[in-house]
This record gives C-alpha cells, sequence and structure tokens, in this order.
C-alpha cells in the first residue's frame, strides 16, 4: 500500500466539484497503476470537503485518513476557483475571497500538524511507501520520517522549486516539483513512481517505468 501525505484541494470542472492538487493527483495516478492508497490530509467541514472525499472514493482512492476541520474552507486549486458563490457557505464572518487568508494560497492544502500525521499514521500501519507530496514543517516532517523508518517503507519527498530537504535522509527520495503542474502530468509520474516502487522495484528501475507508462521515453533512457 501507499500513503500519500497532503492535503487535497477542491477544484471546479464541467461536471462539477472534483480533489484536486498534487496529493490527489499523486493518489489518483497510482491507482491507476494497480496500487492501494490512502491519503493523509484535511480538508473542510464544507461542501468543497465532501465533493473532494466523493472523488477520492470514485477513483478507488482511500481517504479514511483525511480529517475534517470545521474552523477552514477547503482551499480551491487556483484563484479562479476562489469562491463567490452559493456552492460554498462560508462561516458567518468568513464570506471573502479564499486567497485572502494568508494561512492558504491556491497552491496550498489545510496544514498537517505532527499530532494529525501521527494519529493517521498509527491507523494506516501497513504500507510499503509513504509520498510525502507537499511541504511539511520540520516536525511534522519528522513524524512522517520517522513512521516511514518504522514500517521499513520507502520515503518520497516532493520540494517546493528551487529548494532541498537534507532532514529526509540519504535513503529517501526527493524530488523537486514544478513551478505549475496544470494537467497532473508531475503528479502521474510521482503516482506511478510509487506504484513501481510498492511492486518491489528498485527506485532507478521505478522511475524509467514511470517515465515509459507515461510516454516519457527520453526521460526514461
Amino acid at each position: 500500500m501507499i500513503v500519500v501525505v497532503g492535503s487535497p484541494l477542491v477544484g471546479s470542472t464541467e461536471a462539477g466539484l472534483r480533489a484536486a492538487g498534487t496529493a490527489a493527483g499523486i493518489a489518483r495516478a497510482a491507482v491507476a497503476a494497480g496500487a492501494e492508497v490512502q491519503i493523509v490530509g484535511k480538508v473542510g467541514e464544507d461542501p468543497g470537503g465532501d465533493a473532494v472525499l466523493l472523488d477520492l472514493a470514485a477513483a478507488g482512492v482511500g481517504h479514511a485518513a483525511i480529517l475534517r476541520d470545521p474552523s477552514r474552507p477547503t482551499p480551491a486549486a487556483s484563484p479562479a476557483h476562489f469562491v463567490e458563490t452559493a456552492l460554498f457557505d462560508e462561516p458567518e464572518g468568513q464570506a471573502t475571497a479564499r486567497g485572502d487568508d494568508d494561512s492558504t494560497t491556491a497552491e496550498d492544502g489545510l496544514s498537517l500538524e505532527p499530532a494529525d500525521i501521527e494519529l493517521a499514521l498509527r491507523y494506516l500501519p501497513d504500507y510499503r511507501v509513504l509520498v510525502v507530496s507537499e511541504p511539511l514543517a520540520e516536525a511534522s516532517l519528522r513524524v512522517a520520517l520517522a513512521a516511514a523508518r518504522w514500517n521499513a517503507a520507502a520515503f518520497v519527498v516532493i520540494v517546493s522549486p528551487g529548494s532541498s530537504q537534507p532532514l529526509a535522509g540519504d535513503d529517501a527520495t526527493v524530488i523537486e516539483a514544478p513551478h505549475d503542474d496544470p494537467d497532473d502530468a508531475f503528479a502521474g509520474i510521482i503516482g506511478a513512481y510509487a506504484a513501481a516502487i510498492d511492486r518491489g522495484e528498485e527506485p532507478t528501475e521505478a522511475f524509467a517505468t514511470a517515465s515509459l507508462s507515461l510516454g516519457w521515453s527520453a526521460v526514461a533512457d
């Protein structure tokens, strides 16, 4: 099983609201590659959060470890979705555009505290790969790293463009995210990579497998 640590966003399509963001994209791709996947994250107790959970379930992604936060709305996937619509009934005093809130942006989901991650991973003991799909505070990352080592799981960490993560350790796979991933191409290759590792492939072989599965033969070569 693969565990993806990261809070999903809510996006909008012609078909309606859906789960969006890097965590959701990685999870979907890993499921498509044949893996069992659970997401550790947080969404609001709102219609956006409801839509995220329903969409993940429809995609075959486990969401038993996604927490609901009644005090915060589920962040939208882009400024175009920073809501001024009745689809999201903001609590009184919070009826502002979501982009005005300093703690969440178009790219960021609701933050995960160390206790959130520790509690969630207690209920997901049998996993072979743990993917941290978003930048975490040091204390939260340490909890995820300790859990991966305890379970002898492969540890994959996605970092912001231009940054590194020495705390992850030499045995981790650290991958720099692009500035944007509008078509989930990056999330797709990470999900396929995690699925290949989950099947028992070595990291180099797994990356080649993932690249080829998405038609990136030049990368695989």
